[in-house]
């Protein structure tokens, strides 16, 4: 048995500048084909988010019960960009292939964790024919741009442009896409309001969706609580 592992690849980023971390979790008797997570950070984060949620413990126990099928997970680190502009080149540019190359990946999905949800969700809207599977947890998405975000868009046309309130309602989502949205009762940041909204206008235009309103606050406890939950929905 080969066991499974915690690579750490830095990637040379031609686009950034400068070099960029990646941690990505191999499962137990890997084998080429798999298919894979990408999971984003929230705004405070980096890479290492792997080790705090501890996801190596998690998805091999998982994977040991049969309820969850072995899968790539990768986190990026994406730094306080909310992943726009160079990091969103960087991001499909360079990680993506250089991950698909080495680990000769199958089918993607992509989801976050907060300012991570939002990037997650913008884009698989803005490029919804590259993952299967979607998923924001208490993701960083309002109907209302704040003051203090709007350095990271420029103008609120941009903020628009990538939000996912907003992108939802033009762009055109295959068929067989699915997309979970959580978020605590409590959250601090009132991010299941904004669920609640991506999901109806989701269900309206025929799109596979769960939303889940759960107990806490935002906080990675919140994560941990439901990490299980998220890897069941990636790992089907």
């Amino acid at each position: 048995m080969i066991k499974s592992r915690i690579d750490t690849i830095e990637i040379q980023s031609r686009t950034l500048g400068k070099t960029m971390a990646v941690t990505i979790y191999v499962p137990t008797n890997f084998c080429e084909g798999l298919p894979v997570l990408y999971f984003m950070h929230g705004r405070s984060g980096d890479e290492s988010i792997i080790h705090a949620l501890d996801i190596q413990t998690v998805a091999d126990r998982m994977i040991a019960d049969g309820r969850m099928k072995p899968m790539l997970i990768v986190c990026p680190r994406m730094e306080d960009a909310l992943g726009l502009g160079a990091f969103e080149d960087y991001f499909f540019n360079e990680v993506m292939p250089i991950v698909e190359k080495q680990y000769k990946t199958s089918v993607r999905c992509i989801g976050g964790v907060s300012a991570g949800g939002f990037i997650a969700l913008n884009y698989a809207f803005r490029h919804p024919y590259l993952f299967e599977r979607v998923g924001g947890h208490m993701p960083a998405i309002e109907d209302v741009l704040d003051d203090d975000d709007l350095h990271y868009f420029g103008t609120s046309e941009q903020w628009k442009a990538n939000n996912p309130l907003f992108l939802v309602q033009k762009c055109t989502l295959p068929s067989t896409m699915e997309i979970y949205l959580d978020a605590g009762s409590e959250d601090e940041g009132g991010f299941y309001r904004g669920c609640a909204q991506l999901a109806e206008r989701l269900a309206v235009r025929g799109v596979l969706v769960q939303n889940h309103l759960n107990e806490g606050h935002h906080t990675i406890d919140y994560i941990k609580a439901h990490l299980e939950e998220y890897l069941m929905f990636y790992a089907k």
